[in-house]
């Protein structure tokens, strides 16, 4: 009895966003079990035939995901936003084209199912931290406004702002 329930808990696949190596892809059961779990929490097929297919395919859907958290929820937030992408053959294009993954759907609330399962499966719990949100958009704009006054920085500075505002600032 025991066995068996151990058994059912390790077989669980956690957060899909964390899942980072084989290892931990493979610690979860055979291919085509782990396979048909991901598939079944997602929603939609997943035409891999190999371990690494699998997680390249996680790991991108993973990244997609969170890099375009804002626009997905705008867009899961009423089913009116997915209908301003265009007629339903147009808007499920642009949202395959958004993932870069082929969503399939045959109406606006399977559509809106099957997004909302890979956003939920995929996404990270801090990507929707309104901090976190603001804290990314604080820093994207600041780059943005340092361009404009001439100065490139090219990444998410691994200093401080005020560090980099004192490197930059005209000395008097």
């Amino acid at each position: 009895m025991q066995k068996k329930i151990i058994k059912n808990i390790s077989s669980k696949i956690p957060d899909l966003n964390k899942i980072k190596d084989l290892e931990t892809l493979k610690s979860f059961g055979s291919y085509t079990e782990v396979k048909s779990r991901v598939e079944k929490r997602i929603g939609v097929s997943l035409k891999t035939n190999s371990w690494k297919q699998l997680l390249k395919r996680i790991n991108d859907l993973s990244l997609v995901v969170n890099n375009n958290i804002e626009q997905l929820i705008f867009l899961l937030d009423e089913i009116k936003h997915l209908k301003e992408l265009g007629p339903f053959p147009e808007a499920k294009k642009k949202i395959s084209t958004l993932l870069a993954f082929q969503i399939k759907a045959s109406g606006w609330k399977q559509l809106e199912r099957n997004l909302k399962s890979i956003v939920v499966a995929f996404r990270n719990p801090d990507a929707i931290d309104p901090s976190a949100i603001f804290e990314k958009n604080k820093i994207r704009n600041f780059i943005h406004s340092s361009r404009l006054e001439g100065i490139q920085i090219s990444d998410t500075p691994a200093s401080k702002m005020t560090d980099v505002i004192n490197k930059y600032r005209v000395k008097q």
